[in-house]
């Protein structure tokens, strides 16, 4: 992969984490969202914040596990955890199953 690219994927990266540090609600409904990884992984809003720094972090590799590919919403899944801190992720219709 070309510096350039490599570059490019760091700055989206970096983008959509500073995003969900800023406002881990969608700005339409107010819905919770997570991070999405390059590896399928689910991230939290706040080891956005607390893990910022590895995030976009220069590696050399497209394939990063802190990198991010974009942001969900979790609208029903009451058992969707982070994968970094293990900590529930909040979700849109499904808290009352989740008491």
């Amino acid at each position: 992969m070309k510096p350039s690219e490599l570059r490019k994927i760091q700055l989206k990266s970096r983008k959509l984490r500073d995003e969900l540090i800023a406002s881990p609600y969608s700005s339409v409904g107010s819905y919770p969202m997570f991070a999405v990884t390059s590896d399928g992984a689910a991230l939290c809003h706040k080891c956005c914040k607390s893990e910022a720094s590895q995030i976009g972090k220069p590696s050399g590799d497209c394939h990063d596990q802190w990198r991010i590919v974009g942001l969900d919403v979790n609208w029903e899944d009451s058992s969707l955890y982070c994968d970094h801190c293990g900590n529930r992720i909040e979700s849109a219709y499904a808290e009352d199953q989740a008491s």
